[in-house]
């Protein structure tokens, strides 16, 4: 039976948390937004016409056609219409990723379909989203001392199609998952290494590796005993570099920190970006957002500002999008800076 939609009239102030999730495969025209007013949510479209009225305690961003929101304390999901598909009865969420998505009910997880119907019978300790068709999950929690539960990989019936036996596991991406494994001394873990496996959970890469990442644009970030760099397919360095901190490239760039600025590399090391930005965040739709001078702006793929270092607030650009804010009104602004939709005063 599915919930009535919420009535306007319940006014309870929440904070102006909103929360970005990165959607699925959707056009940015079809994705809806969530805006906060008076302490409701609600959601605009890219033009930033108001399309589900704010009515909800929270709300993320659509993926594949549905958004997740809460009411009366549960999270469920509601289609473009405003008509619930998915009841309100969890207590966290995720947005849809290949047409499941992860939800939380007791303390565990497991995933569900679009009509909230449950993949298979299975509970799960932790679990991350699907990609490339397969989903890491954990088991529940044992009792055994000593004992803990190992990570394997799901398909979307459910079926275990690599078995449990990594201590961490990342999704899938571009063929291979980063997975870690130890060898035990008596109930102590020692020995962990991280390596990557491919869909039938074949060793590519041998677990010989401190960190390990997940492959963005034929590379991913490992750590060697002391060394940090980015390794190809083969497993081998295509450069080691020097800096405090480093993350996956995207858009062809790599958000690199050190000493406490921040800046960019191209996928053969070199510095592109000069390391001066006070904070960064990834590429993302042809721009990262920075901060200068303790004000967060979009810089373009030469770290020229495109959009000034004006806001108090900023996430990334999404879906055509980037969530401000602006003397201390948020809202949304496109791709030239421009306010889509903003708060009411």
């Amino acid at each position: 039976m599915r919930q009535r939609k919420p009535s306007c009239q319940f006014t309870r102030l929440l904070g102006l948390l909103v929360l970005l999730c990165l959607p699925g495969a959707s056009g940015a025209q079809d994705v809806l937004f969530p805006f906060v007013e008076r302490g409701r949510f609600g959601l605009v479209d890219h033009e930033g016409t108001v399309v589900i009225g704010a009515n909800y305690e929270r709300a993320q961003m659509s993926s594949e056609g549905f958004a997740a929101v809460r009411f009366g304390g549960a999270w469920g999901f509601i289609d473009s219409n405003d008509s619930v598909t998915v009841d309100f009865r969890f207590e966290r969420v995720y947005p849809f990723a290949e047409g499941h998505a992860r939800v939380q009910q007791r303390g565990t997880w497991r995933f569900i379909d679009t009509a909230g119907l449950p993949i298979g019978g299975d509970e799960y300790g932790s679990a991350l989203d699907f990609s490339q068709g397969l989903a890491p999950v954990q088991g529940s929690p044992g009792t055994v001392v000593g004992w803990e539960p190992q990570w394997g990989y799901i398909d979307t019936s459910s079926a275990f199609v690599i078995e449990e036996r990594f201590t961490r596991a990342l999704p899938f991406s571009e063929g291979l998952a980063a997975v870690e494994v130890a060898k035990k001394v008596l109930v102590l873990r020692v020995a962990l290494r991280w390596g990557y496996i491919d869909s039938r959970g074949k060793w590519v890469i041998e677990p010989k590796l401190t960190a390990a990442k997940s492959f963005s644009e034929g590379l991913a970030l490992v750590r060697r005993g002391e060394e940090w760099g980015y390794i190809d397919r083969t497993g081998a360095f295509a450069f080691t570099a020097d800096f405090d901190q480093m993350y996956s490239f995207s858009e062809g760039l790599a958000r690199v920190g050190k000493a406490g600025a921040w800046g960019f590399i191209d996928t053969t090391g070199r510095e592109v970006i000069q390391v001066a930005f006070e904070r960064a965040d990834d590429f993302s739709e042809g721009k990262a957002l920075v901060m200068r001078g303790g004000k967060w702006g979009f810089a373009d793929a030469e770290g020229r500002l495109v959009i000034p270092a004006q806001f108090e607030r900023a996430h990334s650009f999404r879906n055509g999008l980037a969530y401000v804010t602006l003397d201390g009104r948020p809202g949304y602004i496109d791709s030239s800076g421009a306010f889509v939709w903003r708060q009411s005063r």
